[in-house]
């Protein structure tokens, strides 16, 4: 990566020696926009930038306020009168075409309204900047999906797939007294063998070319690289490395937008590498 900081949204320190690299990286909160227009008002601490459109607005606790115990959060909110692109986000531009790319962050879905699979929100994606034929260039997209027992659901890039995209549900988010969960994952780039179209996914083990791994468990619970909570094949090797990865609150449902008016959603902790794992 062009920059291996922690793009964390609270006060931290990641140390580099175990990455192969000198020194460490200090990502303080960044000074966060409450605009609710249409705006890019710029980064602050280790983000590229941050949007802020269509009624929305992001905005930083205080002290103390975050997740995990952190310095602060970034908490996004959406306004009486949100618009079809209502969003509030912050960017990384850091990656260069990554064919590793591992991610890492903590959300808070506490106050959401989530009761049908129809109230959906995406809180993550990263993407190349080129893909094969007539593909999407994202080479991963992260929703929130509602239900009886809500879910993440991935889309990850896959040539095998009719879309380019496998879709990956994953089993019902942890019981989580807080509402705080943490999601990690490991995305490889190759040839592998693929999804199996339209059924399931095809295992993959760590360091596979063109796989999928992923963890996902409540706040305060352990995990481990070689545990992950799923994992998938894919044949992602046409698509360029990540270049750009965006997280936050963004491309929301209509039902979503009508049923979580005025509430707050909050992600923190965000961590990007090409190798380690990164844990709670």
């Amino acid at each position: 990566m062009k920059s291996m900081q922690m793009k964390a949204l609270s006060l931290a320190v990641l140390a580099l020696a175990g990455l192969g690299m000198a020194g460490s990286a200090f990502a303080v909160c960044p000074s966060l926009s409450t605009n609710t227009g249409n705006s890019t008002p710029g980064g602050g601490g280790a983000w590229t930038n941050q949007t802020v459109r269509g009624g929305a607005f992001m905005d930083i606790p205080a002290a103390g306020g975050g997740l995990n115990s952190t310095a602060c959060m970034l908490t996004e909110n959406i306004g009486a009168t949100p618009a079809p692109n209502v969003g509030a986000f912050v960017s990384d531009t850091s990656p260069s075409a990554e064919g590793r790319y591992r991610a890492r962050w903590y959300f808070d879905i506490s106050q959401l309204t989530l009761t049908a699979a129809n109230f959906q929100t995406r809180m993550f994606n990263a993407f190349a900047n080129t893909a094969p034929g007539t593909f999407n260039t994202d080479e991963v997209r992260v929703n929130v999906v509602g239900g009886g027992s809500p879910v993440l659901r991935f889309q990850v890039a896959d040539a095998t797939q009719a879309s380019g995209f496998k879709t990956i549900t994953s089993a019902a988010l942890p019981a989580s007294a807080s509402g705080h969960y943490y999601v990690e994952f490991d995305l490889n780039k190759g040839a592998g063998a693929g999804a199996v179209l339209g059924v399931t996914c095809n295992a993959a083990a760590a360091g596979d070319a063109g796989s999928f791994r992923y963890w996902i468990t409540a706040e305060g619970t352990s995990s481990s690289d070689a545990a992950p909570t799923g994992t998938c094949s894919l044949n992602n090797g046409g698509w360029g490395g990540v270049e750009q990865a965006n997280l936050g609150l963004f491309s929301t449902s209509a039902n979503f937008r009508t049923g979580n008016l005025n509430k707050n959603f909050a992600v923190d902790e965000f961590d990007s590498r090409r190798q380690t794992f990164i844990g709670q």
